[in-house]
């Protein structure tokens, strides 16, 4: 009996032994990691601002309504708020330096390319890192670096020198042709920060120089028993059905995936959005977009990981601090920015659609260089000509019994949907602005799409039909016969569900309806309805399918219309 005894306290001495032998964190749950992520900050210091623009030197503010044309003349045909960049910055950095997040991730287009800019933004990040005891790591976008540099402009080598404290001084690896590095973000989690850039262009890609990196960090990364963060600038994943993909996209998102890599955190389309894909083994890839900081409607994320979940929060930025600003801006536009700046910003980007309708429709200025046309030629003219036509027309009132958006509709017998919108740009804005927010459903409906396409219906009946009377109207009989046409001819299902299928190609959620607050689960196959095709036939094929879809919904309702 004691024999037995003391065999039993060997036993157990034993495994005390090996259990203190053992490291505490082989027992622990994997800590989490918590961090910020912004992108497209499109920081602008006041050496590379100036002021804002006189109101009568402004450009492309043709059709503004009169309160808009007060407030927001200045407004970039981009929707980006330039001017505002500096206090909307810092409010982000100062929730970062008060939030629990250890990190801040900022994944391109850290600046508008201005060389001083670069330099004030690194001190703005550095006096952060100072005040916080926290870590900002960046990367570049397509706007940072330029292929050569000059007085104004960097290059990449030196984007790494300026930003060498923020990722570069701490890197673990680094790609020598490109910005790519790695860095330990503790917890058994390592940051992957990738360079998707061709410097001087706006789009990207992975060449095999990087490719091949990427790979040997991934083969590291398991190696080492850790988990990758990954940041990249352009679109891993498409958002949209026509949306501009680096090359081999399908590929690249394949090897991430199926090499352990569930999530990417991407920038450059300014749109809060996700999508997933998965592999024919099964392993899940999510990209992760943020829209641009500077944009309405200014969002940024907070990430948690933990386990196999990443749990995502979007935030927005709804107020900042108008002593920060440098340019000198009337009363009522202070008033706006302070009381109300989320409200501003919006109308700002409504202004910022109507700048660039008119810059890309009412001026040949972007066909023009598309078609390498120069100034002063026949063919120039012509198309200025054509241009400006169809930029009067996209200027037109919705609403009245003048020349209007419901009146041309009302000559091809179309009733148009009623809106607190009075510009076809406004209505535009609604549509884009959904896209952006990333809650298309809430933000923007059915009835502002039917608005747009017929506000397009009339633009042509408009444009075609500019044979000024002596009163300067429309010739009223050829507009209604092509108003005719265009609202209620023969061919409208077809052209509809046409335009429908086009105008969803750039704006129609491709994948993962939840863009905002959600969890992803990493472990978990995707769902093959919620998923982006890796597989090129079904991209193409699910194009056709949504044409006929919406083809025979159209031909229905008209059929029921009839009746």
């Amino acid at each position: 009996m004691k024999r037995a005894v003391r065999k039993v306290f060997c036993v157990l001495f034993c495994l005390i032994l090996v259990v203190g032998s053992v490291s505490p964190a082989a027992f622990a749950r994997e800590a989490d990691l918590k961090l910020l992520v912004a992108t497209d900050t499109h920081f602008q210091c006041p050496a590379d601002l100036g002021e804002l623009p006189a109101p009568d030197a402004a450009q492309y503010t043709n059709g503004m309504t009169p309160q808009d044309a007060a407030l927001f003349y200045y407004a970039s045909s981009q929707g980006q708020m330039n001017y505002e960049s500096g206090a909307i910055l810092q409010k982000l950095l100062d929730d970062f330096a008060a939030g629990d997040e250890a990190f801040l991730l900022l994944s391109g287009d850290l600046t508008g390319g201005g060389r001083q800019s670069h330099l004030a933004l690194a001190q703005l990040l550095r006096e952060t890192e100072q005040k916080s005891g926290k870590q900002i790591f960046v990367i570049n976008g397509n706007h940072d670096c330029a292929a050569q540099a000059d007085e104004r402009h960097i290059d990449m080598p030196e984007f790494c020198e300026i930003y060498a404290d923020f990722g570069y001084t701490e890197a673990r690896s680094r790609h020598g042709d490109s910005a790519s590095y790695t860095a330990e973000l503790g917890g058994g989690f390592r940051l992957l920060a990738v360079d998707s850039c061709i410097y001087g262009e706006d789009d990207g890609e992975l060449n095999d120089s990087v490719m091949a990196w990427v790979k040997d960090e991934l083969a590291q990364a398991k190696q080492d028993g850790k988990r990758l963060v990954m940041m990249m600038h352009h679109s891993i994943l498409p958002h949209f059905e026509l949306q501009p993909m680096i090359p081999h996209y399908r590929e690249h998102a394949a090897d991430l995936a199926d090499s352990g890599v569930g999530a990417v955190f991407t920038g450059h389309l300014h749109a809060n959005d996700i999508s997933c894909a998965a592999t024919e083994s099964g392993r899940v890839l999510y990209d992760v977009q943020t829209g641009s900081l500077i944009s309405a409607p200014n969002a940024y994320r907070s990430v948690t990981f933990t386990g196999d979940q990443v749990r995502l929060e979007s935030r927005f930025i709804t107020q900042i601090d108008t002593s920060l600003l440098t340019a000198s801006y009337t009363p009522e536009q202070l008033e706006g920015l302070t009381n109300d700046f989320a409200g501003y910003a919006y109308r700002y980007f409504e202004a910022g659609v109507c700048k660039w309708l008119n810059r890309y429709l009412g001026s040949p200025y972007k066909v023009a260089k598309m078609l390498k046309l120069q100034p002063g030629t026949k063919v120039y003219a012509a198309l200025e000509t054509l241009m400006s036509r169809l930029g009067a027309a996209v200027q037109l009132d919705l609403y009245g019994d003048g020349m209007s958006v419901e009146h041309i509709a009302a000559l091809g017998g179309k009733q148009i949907a009623k809106t607190g919108c009075d510009k076809p740009y406004q209505v535009a804005a609604r549509i884009m602005y959904g896209f952006y927010h990333g809650n298309e459903a809430e933000t923007s409906d059915a009835r502002s799409t039917e608005l747009l396409l017929d506000c397009v219906k009339a633009a042509l009946a408009y444009g075609a039909c500019a044979l000024a009377g002596p009163n300067g109207q429309v010739w009223e009989p050829a507009a209604a016969v092509l108003a005719r046409v265009n609202f209620c001819g023969a061919a409208e299902p077809a052209a509809l569900a046409l335009a429908e299928t086009l105008a969803g190609g750039f704006t129609d959620d491709l994948s993962y309806a939840q863009d905002l607050d959600t969890v992803l689960e990493l472990s978990k196959p995707a769902d093959p309805n919620d998923a982006v095709p890796l597989s090129l036939f079904r991209k193409i094929w699910n194009m056709i399918r949504e044409y006929f879809s919406r083809l025979f919904k159209g031909m229905g309702e008209r059929h029921v219309r009839s009746v």
